[in-house]
């Protein structure tokens, strides 16, 4: 959607958007409780891609293509304030008098604003970078993922984002020093992990005499695109080296020698329990990331449970093909059996990827048996950008945009093909692809009547919705007859396992005081990752604290809803109309996931 508002942001003050589409003004003055909650959800949209246009650009807003995200204190204050006032409006509006659709609107709303306002409190407790996701990274995936360019103006926009880098990074800076200065520092080893990823985005053409860097392949690329005069490419083509040799590189430079000063000072590494309120801050994560009032008690006792469980589907698959040994002797086999792994050429890249291409396929034909409808935007899977590999996990899902244009893209980290083992493949495009994040995210974003501030999501709001279904699609693809060859239905268990380890550790590092050392060690003795993975994975749990609780919880939540749903219905049921309730809604909290299926039972029971 491509509207433009008058928004002003002035020393941290957010005002009402002096310009909305009629049909929102005409919503928010109606006496219809339905038409006031609509009027303002349109409301809060345009404030929040205003505010971010980076956010925007990822479902094909224009608006603020020229232009960053506002790093700075003000632009911190900005976002709390505007989700201050959304509540006040919010609470104005009569709750009981709402549909019930409205109703579930309303509360996913009201406990994302409420989640957004409480994070300025620990706004430097939650360090604004981390190896996954973060301005370093974010700044050319949105230029190269989320920024097209189709004119002259669009062309122009891009040359200013690069320009505006400088501003943006040294805002980011001022924001690490603030951290710094209040005592707050990144585990000591995240640093060399953040360097490595910003080093890499200023490594080749125009910066140095390498091929050229993601970022000015990219420009060139589309630029060559463009239907315009030799003379105009030649100007954008040299207008934007100027900038990137210039203000992003300048960026980029002042970033990395913030960190490097940071890096020295960092003390040893430890959970955010060694911080000031620490335990107050990780409860506060958990229920964040898992939108529940779990206490990071439960939530390690629940990871030790499902452990357990696991490990004895494994020995279950086990007796099946033969081996008698421990469990850690045959996950060490199928380590070392290369009859499971591709070679590490150009060549074994390749066969990968059309072996993926095709389980993507089958499961395309499958989808009737679970489904109303198939995914809504094309999928598409390739080898995931060089310099994003070497902090990426084996796979990530990039959205496609509502309109269509742009399709859903599974990456798939190809850097070392020892890595990627065929009997991991399965879950992991089922988790990444359909059913899973692009069967959800595209269903979202191109359900007209999802309101758009519910197709917006940050990386850590409803993680539990977004990452849960994802592992629910896992094992659903089991439900459909999918992994029956024995070992990619291990490998199915082995992610469902490793997210179940995650429970402990993240809990153990932040909440039991592990050391690194202690939680590498349990995923050593209790997955079939290796050592060198593990530390990589300790790593990640430390930049990003309760995170990776989500998987698991929003999984089992899925999974109790739909049981919920069906002990209910009982004939009346079906699996179909249960996801399309499921994805109705846009990204939701785990207890507005609740309040939709409590509103579909009752309407199918009344019928």
């Amino acid at each position: 959607m491509d509207r433009r508002s008058a928004i002003t942001v002035i020393a941290g003050a957010v005002a009402i958007p002096a310009i909305l589409p009629s049909q929102s003004l005409a919503a928010m003055s109606s006496p219809n409780p339905d038409g006031q909650l609509k009027g303002l959800l349109e409301e809060a949209y345009l404030r929040t891609i205003e505010l971010s246009p980076m956010l925007g650009a990822a479902v094909g807003s224009a608006v603020g293509r020229e232009r960053w995200d506002d790093f700075s204190a003000a632009g911190e204050k900005a976002v709390q304030r505007a989700a201050l006032i959304n509540l006040d409006r919010l609470h104005a509006i009569d709750f009981d008098a709402l549909t019930p659709d409205a109703q579930v609107q309303y509360r996913a709303f009201e406990s994302d604003q409420q989640i957004i306002a409480e994070r300025y409190r620990w706004r430097r407790h939650d360090y604004p970078l981390n190896q996954i996701v973060g301005l370093h990274i974010d700044v050319p995936n949105v230029l190269i993922n989320q920024h097209p360019i189709r004119s002259l103006q669009d062309a122009e926009e891009y040359i200013s984002r690069l320009n505006l880098a400088s501003q943006a990074f040294d805002q980011m800076v001022a924001r690490l020093q603030d951290h710094a200065a209040h005592g707050f520092y990144m585990a000591a080893s995240v640093y060399p992990l953040l360097i490595a990823g910003a080093r890499q985005i200023v490594t080749g053409a125009p910066f140095d005499q390498e091929s050229d860097s993601p970022v000015w392949d990219d420009f060139k690329r589309k630029v060559d695109g463009l239907e315009a005069e030799p003379f105009v490419r030649e100007t954008l083509l040299a207008r934007a080296r100027s900038a990137l040799i210039g203000p992003f590189k300048v960026g980029y430079e002042r970033l990395i020698a913030e960190l490097e000063t940071q890096a020295k000072k960092a003390p040893a590494d430890a959970g955010v329990w060694s911080l000031p309120d620490g335990d107050d801050y990780y409860a506060f994560l958990i229920r964040q990331f898992t939108t529940t009032d779990m206490t990071p008690e439960e939530i390690h006792q629940l990871g030790l449970a499902e452990v357990d469980r696991i490990h004895g589907e494994m020995h279950g698959i086990m007796d099946r093909v033969g081996f008698s040994g421990t469990l850690q002797q045959f996950m060490e086999r199928l380590k070392q059996d290369p009859k499971f792994y591709y070679p590490n050429t150009d060549q074994g890249r390749e066969d990968y990827l059309e072996r993926a291409r095709n389980l993507v396929s089958a499961m395309s034909q499958a989808l009737p048996q679970a489904f109303h409808d198939g995914a809504p935007l094309p999928l598409v899977i390739r080898r995931a950008e060089i310099y994003r590999e070497p902090t990426l996990p084996a796979a990530y899902f990039d959205p496609g945009s509502p309109d269509g244009e742009r399709p859903g893209y599974i990456y798939l980290n190809l850097s070392d093909m020892a890595n990627q083992a065929t009997f991991d493949l399965d879950a992991l495009l089922f988790h990444e692809g359909i059913p899973g994040h692009h069967m959800q995210i595209s269903t979202i974003l191109t359900n007209d009547a999802v309101p758009e501030v519910r197709k917006t999501n940050q990386w850590w709001q409803n993680t539990a919705f977004v990452e849960g279904w994802a592992l629910y699609a896992e094992a659903l693809a089991k439900e459909m007859g999918f992994y029956k060859d024995p070992y990619s239905d291990f490998g199915r268990l082995g992610g469902e396992l490793w997210r179940a380890c995650r429970l402990v550790v993240d809990s153990g590092l932040h909440y039991k005081r592990w050391s690194r050392e202690q939680a590498t060690q349990y995923l050593d003795e209790n997955t079939a990752s290796t050592h060198a993975a593990n530390k990589i994975a300790v790593d990640r749990y430390l930049a990003v604290p309760g995170q990776a609780t989500a998987f698991t919880i929003g999984m089992k939540s899925f999974q109790k809803q739909r049981a919920r749903a069906e002990a209910a219905l009982g004939n009346a049921y079906d699996i179909r109309d249960y996801h399309d309730v499921a994805l109705h809604y846009g990204f939701l909290p785990l207890s507005a996931l609740e309040t939709a299926i409590d509103h579909w039972i009752g309407s199918v029971q009344s019928n």
